[in-house]
């Protein structure tokens, strides 16, 4: 059975984080956010027809092979599909909406139905799928979806049950993201926002608070304006930012001091921290279960996400490589595999992460790329080539790594990555050149088990670590073995990486030429794109950006002519 799973539509201009997902027999083949085929930051208002198109080709399927097509927003139709199965929050199947999300496709497509699930159901089927558990609690918590802004799960064997969901006008993430516009930050500014966070010193205001005994929502009572009186989901976002105006210092979002607003910025991380930690505890009280799954864009909150590992109550709390709406297309195609077909089984336990969905790059598909671009490439050998980034990076060189199959979601986790060496701030002002990226903001550090040591780090926090999602506290007396990657508060968003691949040798290397294994690891764009996608993209980086060095994208190491 073929199925795709979406997310996107070009009728919807406030839609963002368009992608596809494709799976084969209940198991994930590729999948590919729409942005990286656009080239639009986020795609806003984009279907998903770039990536779907671009992962049929390179599988080899064909439009007219698609059995099933799962969308991972419940749309209201006319004709609801009857299901004697246990799917929450009601299955929705309508083929009017085929042409407007898929308009070349439509007509070349096995099927023209779109089977419709709750939003807040595919971020949950989407980190129990990509997990190995059989039995787990799932927070999902975002903006909003369906009816609701925060959602509780518990899964038992592929079978989900809704145990609680919140108002939208108690999202979370609707008050951090008015939070990040009030900073000047922008909507899409969320990582930003909690970078500044740690610069400054909180007070006791906590905007809102949750109690896990009766999950009630409360607003701190010192907040003033229409937000206050009454909230109103319809302008809940201007609201918010009435109430910080009215209640905060600086009292206007328009000072050109970014430093002004850290004292608010760690007001607003630690009101989210403490109910992030509040809901976790709820559902853990509704189920007893001792494992939780985490998604929805508020799972990005890496300082959110270490409190939940460490105070929760739960044995084990994981994550996915893209908890962000794009990662919802990988709960929509399973879950319709499972309505129309044998539900697939959640991952094999001895499986490493799964990261890497994008379309593969051949080696023909590098070599077309380099002819002809003014570039003097080496082909080596895998050893060679190692060394010969190692050595760049040693020199205090930044070097663009290009490798195999691209990683989803917002994080560069080892295949789309700009990497310099930790030891130097200097390097990191190169960076932030390339990247267009403020001074004051963090920069987050790929390590094997042996830098996590090293650097006397608490351990990996495995299903967070991997997919940098988790913020780590460095020793004392080791932040000056690695400056440049850690923030002011002493800590790092490190990724663990396992030495047996191909980034982990690379680390290893590094390890053997320093002393301690652990890079710099940010993503290979520049500001305002989505990251690479093909060796073309790369070469072309590299020529817009004098602060890269060298390009890796094996076999070859590629220099400037």
């Amino acid at each position: 059975m073929i199925v795709l799973g979406l997310i996107g539509r070009p009728d919807v201009p406030l839609c963002h984080d368009a992608a596809a997902c494709l799976v084969i027999d209940g198991k994930v083949i590729g999948a590919l956010e729409q942005e990286r085929v656009s080239r639009r930051r986020y795609a806003p208002g984009e279907g998903p027809e770039g990536a779907v198109r671009a992962l049929l080709d390179s599988h080899g399927v064909h439009p007219s092979e698609v059995d099933a097509i799962g969308y991972a927003w419940a749309e209201d139709s006319e004709k609801v599909l009857a299901t004697e199965t246990d799917i929450p929050c009601g299955v929705h199947v309508t083929d009017r909406l085929t042409e407007t999300i898929l308009p070349t496709l439509a007509g070349e497509l096995g099927t023209r139905e779109i089977i419709f699930f709750d939003h807040h159901l595919c971020h949950a089927a989407q980190a129990y799928y990509l997990n190995s558990c059989a039995k787990a609690d799932v927070l999902v918590a975002d903006g909003w979806g369906g009816d609701g802004s925060t959602s509780l799960f518990h899964v038992d064997n592929g079978r989900f049950r809704l145990l609680e969901r919140y108002d939208k006008c108690w999202s979370l993430g609707m008050m951090y993201g008015a939070a990040a516009v009030y900073a000047r930050l922008g909507w899409f500014g969320a990582g930003k926002f909690m970078g500044l966070s740690s610069y400054g010193r909180t007070s006791d205001m906590r905007f809102m608070s949750f109690d896990p005994a009766d999950a009630s929502f409360r607003l701190d009572p010192r907040l003033r304006g229409s937000l206050a009186a009454g909230r109103d989901w319809d302008r809940l976002g201007e609201q918010w930012l009435e109430a910080y105006e009215a209640s905060v210092f600086p009292y206007t979002p328009s000072s050109a001091n970014p430093f002004d607003y850290a004292p608010f910025a760690a007001d607003v991380q630690s009101t989210v921290e403490d109910l992030g930690l509040g809901i976790a505890r709820r559902l853990r009280s509704l189920s007893g279960e001792d494992t939780l799954l985490l998604s929805g864009g508020v799972a990005l909150n890496a300082h959110l996400n270490r409190r939940i590992a460490l105070e929760s109550g739960y044995s084990r709390v994981l994550g996915t490589v893209a908890p962000n709406d794009g990662g919802t297309v990988f709960g929509a195609a399973m879950l319709a595999e499972a309505l129309l077909g044998k539900a697939p089984a959640p991952l094999p336990a001895d499986e490493p992460p799964p990261i890497f969905f994008g379309p593969p790059v051949s080696t023909a598909m590098i070599e077309t790329a380099l002819d002809g671009q003014g570039v003097t490439a080496r082909a080596l050998e895998p050893e060679e080539l190692r060394a010969t980034a190692v050595r760049s990076l040693e020199q205090g060189q930044v070097v663009a790594w290009f490798e195999g199959r691209n990683e989803f979601g917002p994080r560069a986790l080892g295949a789309r990555s700009l990497l310099a060496s930790p030891r130097s701030r200097t390097t990191l002002d190169r960076l932030n050149r390339i990247k267009g990226r403020e001074s004051w903001r963090p920069a987050a550090l790929s390590l094997t088990g042996d830098g996590f040591g090293k650097l006397g780090m608490e351990p990996p926090v495995s299903g967070l670590s991997d997919y940098m999602l988790c913020m780590h506290m460095v020793g004392q007396g080791e932040c000056e073995r690695a400056v440049a990657g850690v923030h002011v508060d002493r800590t790092t968003r490190g990724q663990y990486v396992a030495e047996d691949s191909e980034f982990g040798a690379l680390l290893s290397a590094v390890g053997e030429a320093s002393g301690l294994p652990a890079l710099i690891n940010t993503s290979l764009n520049i500001k305002g794109e989505p990251m690479v996608l093909t060796p073309d993209q790369a070469v072309g980086l590299m020529a817009k950006s004098p602060d890269v060095d060298l390009l890796v994208m094996p076999p070859y190491a590629v220099s400037r002519s």
